[in-house]
């Protein structure tokens, strides 16, 4: 009787510890369904201790672990008994022992042999230490719990430091524990070989407050007033005290966030580098555009969003900040072969002048909108209405880009000016403005491969197209609050715990690193309103961050559906669970579903089986970004590197063709450093998906006026240097204060990748997307059977008016050829001593010519060379010769009045000229010599700044 009752209360034990181990706290998200549990087998649990570098991180920072037994992953339950301590359950079923990792975003894993008892003292990453005593620091200075709200914008992610990339700098600054919202913080895109810098910013009242670190120091470059309001001696003050060229950045993207821009175009200008008209112009234009000619949509079917018919193509003109913002929020990429873009002026067109192709696959036919922003117009508005001159200076400059924002913040479209809305584009028209390597047939249609011609408005006249017909705009319905927005996060996230806790018995938990939540909040809009706050819901609910590589954002165009899916990894397994949400403009949601279960794998075997990817994106992922989604998330499973992650975003998608951006851009800044006062340019001629990578990790861009795009023919890039290679663009780097260059032409052989072991073109993708992960970070993949190639050829110096016609691609130049042709024994000596010579020709000619010159005149005033390029430059830690405009003043080297950062608003992207309206090349170097006398005498800080 003894015997039995002991047996009965073994039992009754068992059920009850079964029991509390399923109630307790989190189920980590490696952990499988908890319905088949063996009640006999006894469990351990096991005290664990996870003390953080810094102290109060027990507080805000929830840690993940790793049990391993031998190869096996163990399962387990996971409490928390106080701010630093857990208690972890799993089943004792091994003699092999146990192995257990602590894992914190910022923190150095640590692994332990698994004992009764455990403690982790973790240490942090140089990033994360970094970015936490700059945080620090910053709060004594500025007081943060005393600020009505905090900004901080700063160059850490992609840039590295100590051979590191420093998005960890980013997550200690958010888990300082203060009030700065994660939308709150802005990462400035920039190259991996600048240094680390940070702005914060608080506003108090009227009071606008920055202190700024510079080159990943710990002490302060400047502490001051970063307002608008300033004085011109505090504007002056401020310009000195950077060494660097972010001050134009920091204080544009400080004033515009206190005006009140939208957080979408403050993302934008931190992808550009700060705020300006140009910004502010595309973004109106591109408000106007969607307003009147918005995609063809097909007409709504089943569960899912319409599908586009048409797709938007962008000719511009590089130079102009609104080409990075047209791309950006029209999802208009390079990389995806949208955009063309070269020096056309020589045809009428202008710098801020764009086209629009809205193109319709279908019937093969489109509409051309030709649209502008009239900055002479608005700049005499704005004097009109406030007394002040624009182009007085970089002070003024703040005060007309506020001036912008109140305009747009009511009505976006209002700055945007349609200079011509034309239709019935044909195919033939179409692909020469565009562009096609290969030859296109359609029925009887056929069109042989042409280089792109970009915005040649001299041929667009010349056609007489039709006048196309404006869609009359539809009401927008209300909008809603930021507080409904972060719920809207909140929901979403509840929803997916509650389908993996109902169908896997998994608890998602917070700060789960296997835990994955893309989305397309931030980009798109949700009844005319952003959707930025709804990925402040998503971080505070799940602890997610961009930066912890856990809240992926994906770029989408604006009118794009708000979606979510969260996925479940295992490091052990190609599994990888997803629950994918729509939110719906009515308020209600969309959830996945497959054969009756709202949790589907869309892992690499799922990606083996042509049925159920079809079945997965009819009824489970219906919006057509299944392969935006898998795509990524299959790469994010093997944890690549932040840059390549940024630009897979950047991008909307992973595939093989992304990746040869990431082997070119660390072959060039490798082989080709930069020097003093030097800067990339890249002209491509092969454009595709790496082009995406490409920009956004050599730190180049149309709107910066360092990446044109001119595609040619393939038979006209089959490279000559390396078999089987090809001639992917052409690499300038340029000396913006001698006036000269040197150019090179970058070619790319592809890997041998075996792919022979999977049946679809989606799992032989992923497979070949794994194999470049690896290869990128350095691991052996057995796969890769031959490695890829990149070399640079044709080395060549050259002049600023060989750099023009590049650009321009001037009649029927074809780059790649005129590289070719170029004199090859011309030396960098050489073009210094012909420049001398012309030097000394002109201040001969112009002592003996009586020039009557304006000593109030404008050294500056619209003399944008291409001499003048700042893509990439090292010229971080100088002051930099740069153009001073003193407004009305008649001493320009009175600090008190002279504005000490201004050059007419332009000194950082560069105005492109073509050959025939560009300043004679003979007359450039004394022009640079005047610019070089008069920015030393002023002490002019080099600024990422432009009109």
């Amino acid at each position: 009787m003894v015997v039995k009752n002991n047996g009965k209360r073994f039992v009754f034990i068992l059920l009850v510890v079964t029991l509390i181990a399923l109630m307790m706290g989190n189920v980590c998200a490696e952990d499988v369904n908890g319905t088949n549990v063996d009640t006999l087998t006894p469990t351990k649990s096991i005290n664990v201790d996870v003390n953080y570098e810094y102290e109060n991180d027990n507080n805000n920072v929830i840690p993940d672990f790793y049990i391993y037994s031998g190869e096996d992953k163990i399962e387990y339950n996971k409490e928390l008994v106080s701010s630093n301590r857990f208690v972890l359950t799993f089943k004792d079923n091994s003699s092999n022992g146990y192995n257990i990792t602590a894992l914190t975003a910022g923190y150095i894993s640590q692994s332990q042999i698994i004992s009764d008892s455990i403690t982790f003292n973790l240490k942090a990453s140089d990033a994360y230490k970094l970015g936490r005593d700059v945080t620090a620091d910053a709060d004594k200075l500025l007081d943060f719990k005393t600020a009505d709200d905090i900004l901080v914008v700063t160059t850490a992610g992609v840039t590295k430091l100590n051979g590191k990339s420093t998005e960890d700098a980013l997550e200690a600054i958010l888990n300082y524990g203060t009030k700065i919202k994660y939308s709150n913080v802005l990462m400035l895109r920039d190259t991996a070989v600048n240094p680390i810098d940070f702005a914060f910013i608080v506003k108090k009242g009227n009071e606008l407050k920055a202190v700024i670190y510079e080159n990943g120091s710990r002490s302060y470059s400047y502490l001051g007033t970063i307002s608008e309001n300033m004085t011109r001696e505090q504007w002056n003050n401020y310009i000195r005290s950077i060494h660097g060229q972010n001050a134009w950045s920091f204080a544009s993207l400080a004033n515009g966030w206190v005006a009140g821009v939208s957080r979408e175009v403050l993302q934008e200008a931190a992808f550009h580098g700060h705020i300006c008209e140009g910004t502010l112009g595309g973004y109106s234009i591109v408000k106007a555009l969607i307003k009147y000619y918005p995609p063809v949509q097909e007409t709504l079917t089943g569960g899912g969003s319409p599908a586009d018919v048409t797709s938007y193509k962008v000719l511009g003109v590089p130079g102009g900040s609104d080409d990075d913002a047209v791309l950006f929020f029209l999802d208009a990429t390079i990389g995806k072969t949208s955009y063309v873009g070269i020096d056309t002026t020589a045809t009428g067109a202008t710098e801020n002048m764009l086209g629009f192709i809205r193109w319709d696959a279908k019937s093969l036919s489109g509409d051309l909108i030709i649209m502008s922003f009239d900055s002479k117009k608005i700049k005499a508005d704005f004097k009109a209405e406030t007394g002040i001159n624009a182009d007085a200076g970089s002070l003024e400059e703040l005060k007309y880009c506020t001036w912008w924002i109140n305009k747009i913040n009511k009505n976006p479209e209002e700055l945007a000016t349609f200079l011509y809305e034309f239709t019935n584009l044909t195919e033939e028209q179409y692909y020469y403005l565009m562009g096609t390597a290969n030859s296109v047939v359609h029925g009887n249609v056929s069109i042989a491969p042409v280089e792109s011609h970009g915005l040649d408005l001299k041929y667009i006249l010349s056609l007489n197209l039709p006048k196309a017909t404006r869609t009359v705009p539809s009401g927008e319905s209300g909008s809603l609050s930021d507080e409904e927005m972060k719920n809207i996060g909140f929901e979403a996230y509840n929803k997916a715990s509650a389908i993996f806790k109902d169908e896997l018995n998994i608890n998602l938990g917070k700060d789960n690193v296997d835990l994955g939540i893309f989305t397309s909040a931030g980009y798109v809009y949700l009844n005319g309103k952003e959707t930025v706050a709804v990925r402040d819901g998503l971080y505070e609910i799940a602890g997610a961050t961009l930066y912890s590589k856990n809240l992926l954002q994906y770029h989408q165009a604006l009118w794009k559906p708000l979606w979510f899916t969260f996925i479940l990894r295992n490091p052990n397994s190609d599994v990888l669970y997803s629950v994918y949400l729509r939110y719906n403009p009515d308020g209600t949601w969309f959830v996945g579903e497959l054969n009756g279960s709202n949790v589907v794998d869309i892992g690499i075997e799922t990606l083996n089986s042509s049925a159920k990817v079809k079945a997965i994106q009819k009824t489970f992922m219906p919006d057509k970004n299944w392969n935006n989604i898998q795509s990524i998330a299959n790469a994010w499973k093997s944890n690549p590197n932040f840059d390549q992650i940024m630009a897979f975003l950047y991008h909307n998608h992973v595939c093989p063709g992304v990746q040869p951006g990431f082997f070119i851009t660390d072959y060039i800044q490798q082989n080709h450093p930069l020097g003093e006062n030097e800067s990339y340019n890249y002209i491509a001629s092969s454009t595709y998906c790496k082009d995406d990578s490409l920009t956004y990790l050599l730190g180049v861009s149309p709107g910066m006026g360092t990446y044109f795009v001119q595609k040619l023919p393939n038979s006209d890039v089959t490279s000559t240097y390396v078999d089987g290679a090809t001639d992917e663009g052409a690499l300038v780097i340029w000396d913006n204060n001698l006036n000269i260059g040197r150019v090179v032409i970058v070619s790319f052989k592809w890997p041998t990748i075996d792919t022979s072991m999977y049946a679809t073109s989606e799992a032989k993708r992923a497979a070949q997307i794994q194999a470049f992960i690896d290869l990128y970070k350095g691991i052996n993949n057995p796969n890769v059977l031959e490695n890829f190639v990149v070399k640079t050829s044709e080395e060549k110096w050259i002049t600023a008016e060989q750099f023009n016609l590049l650009k321009s691609g001037s009649g029927e130049l074809n780059t790649m050829a005129y590289i070719k042709s170029l004199d090859g024994s011309v030396t960098k000596e050489d073009l210094l001593k012909q420049l001398e010579k012309n030097n000394n020709s002109n201040t001969n000619a112009n002592t003996n010519t009586n020039t009557n010159s304006n000593s109030n005149s404008n050294v500056n005033e619209n003399s944008h060379s291409s001499a003048s390029s700042a893509g990439v430059s090292n010229n971080r830690n100088m002051p930099q010769s740069s153009n001073s405009n003193v407004g009305d003043s008649n001493n320009a080297l009175d600090s008190s009045s002279a504005d000490l950062g201004s050059d007419d608003g332009k000194s950082y992207e560069v105005s492109k000229k073509s050959p025939a309206k560009s300043i004679n090349p003979d007359y450039m170097p004394y022009v640079v010599i005047v610019i070089l006398i008069v920015g030393i005498l002023v002490g002019v800080g080099y600024m990422k700044h432009r009109k």
